[in-house]
């Protein structure tokens, strides 16, 4: 039996994966079930950022939240953090330094554990180049290099959403077998393999798509609000 919803954010309450413009058919899909289900967000984002959507969408105070990709909760009113400081911070200053045209986003001053920085050009030749200058630092092994389609990510290497999911279910009393996740990258892929429902959108990556155990036949937003209306009665 479900009785929790657990969504990401970018690319998924989302018009598409392109744009940072929400959905409205999601937001109104989620206030429909708010009551009916926990409904939480699950995202990479800033938790300043994550607490100010959750309070404009309508999820109820107290509702979960998990942000900077399972490093920081937010549940009750209580903010937990789960991951070592690296402080990382620090090492992402060196890299902009070390390689052309790396940039802070615009979360950076916000950020603690996971930080996350841009640069324009191909994802996988620049999380390369940040893995050798990590290298140089002695925090290859430390640190967990990865790209959402969004922002290159810098964690501890022990910290993933999925670490933050089974916090949250332990807190709320539930399984991780009772829990809807729905996303679209590949950050998004251990808490696939954790949940009870995992779903992803139809312009998910690939490699999530493998992992799903659904799979959506409209893209972000709008795939997130046709399961909410009609999969989700059906679970």
């Amino acid at each position: 039996m479900v009785k929790a919803v657990l969504l990401d954010i970018d690319g998924t309450l989302t018009r598409d994966r392109d744009t940072e413009a929400l959905e409205p058919e999601a937001i109104a899909a989620i206030q429909d079930i708010v009551g009916r289900y926990v409904v939480g967000l699950v995202t990479g984002n800033a938790l300043v950022v994550t607490q100010a959507l959750a309070r404009y969408i309508g999820l109820p105070r107290g509702s979960p939240l998990i942000a900077e990709n399972g490093c920081l909760v937010d549940y009750n009113g209580e903010v937990r953090e789960l991951c070592e400081d690296l402080n990382l911070r620090d090492a992402a200053l060196r890299l902009m330094k070390a390689i052309p045209d790396l940039r802070p986003t615009y979360q950076f001053n916000y950020r603690r554990f996971d930080i996350t920085l841009w640069a324009p050009g191909d994802p996988l030749d620049l999380v390369n180049a940040v893995k050798i200058e990590l290298r140089k630092m002695n925090l290859e092994n430390r640190v967990r290099v990865s790209h959402s389609g969004y922002a290159l990510h810098l964690q501890p290497i022990n910290s993933s959403k999925a670490v933050g999911i089974k916090y949250i279910c332990s807190a709320m009393g539930i399984g991780c077998s009772d829990v809807v996740y729905i996303g679209d990258s590949d950050t998004d892929v251990e808490a696939m393999e954790i949940v009870g429902y995992g779903v992803a959108v139809s312009n998910a990556t690939d490699e999530l798509k493998k992992r799903a155990r659904i799979v959506l036949e409209k893209p972000s937003g709008k795939g997130v609000a046709d399961f909410i209306r009609y999969y989700l009665p059906r679970l």
